[in-house]
């Protein structure tokens, strides 16, 4: 499928299936004309690929994890080291610790807004 297509079912604008591929993270095919040409793999990838950016994760993240989500040896399990190397799973866990930080900051500010909005309002 040509790229209108492939954005359509990937679920976001061309321009963004273009810097995939301006990332390095994607390469569809060409047809003899020029025109991008894209698979089933393609917009799977697609897909994988912006879920990691919704996830937070930069191109050069993504760069880095992609290896570890594509197939790995027919006898590798999900979870076998040779499917993701130590600096990616370090950058995982990288990643964890930043969203944990995260989330606690979160869980103060709300409880921080809850106790001011129980607040009775000032007389003024």
């Amino acid at each position: 499928m040509r790229i209108g297509e492939a954005s359509r079912t990937v679920g976001v604008p061309t321009h963004r299936l273009r810097h995939y591929e301006d990332a390095g993270l994607l390469s569809p095919a060409r047809t003899p004309g020029g025109y991008r040409w894209y698979g089933p793999a393609d917009v799977d990838r697609a897909r994988l690929i912006t879920a990691l950016f919704a996830s937070g994760f930069s191109a050069k993240d993504a760069a880095l994890l992609l290896p570890c989500l594509d197939e790995g040896p027919a006898d590798a399990a999900a979870d076998d080291p040779r499917r993701c190397c130590e600096v990616t799973r370090a950058r995982l866990d990288e990643r964890l610790t930043e969203i944990s930080d995260r989330r606690r900051a979160l869980q103060r500010t709300e409880e921080a807004l809850s106790a001011w909005l129980a607040q009775p309002l000032g007389q003024g």
